[in-house]
């Protein structure tokens, strides 16, 4: 496990799990981004980042679950 080299950010933010995660949590690509550089340089920058992440939950239609029938090919 020594032997493999850390990913970037940027390698990270190309990760299928980790994009449907920010998905989920309504955060872009941008935002990690911004919050790692206000991290470098020693700012705070969560606060802008969680209330833009926020706002786009709040826009997004509802999109109930399929029902496990719905999957299952043996429900009557």
């Amino acid at each position: 496990m020594g032997d493999q080299p850390e990913l970037t950010l940027e390698e990270l933010l190309h990760d299928p799990i980790i994009l449907k995660l920010m998905e989920r949590d309504g955060y872009s690509a941008d935002d990690i981004r911004m919050l790692a550089r206000h991290a470098v340089a020693g700012t705070q920058g969560w606060e802008s980042v969680s209330s833009s992440a926020s706002a786009r939950r709040k826009s997004r239609l509802f999109r109930p679950m399929p029902s496990a029938c719905a999957t299952l090919p043996l429900c009557p």
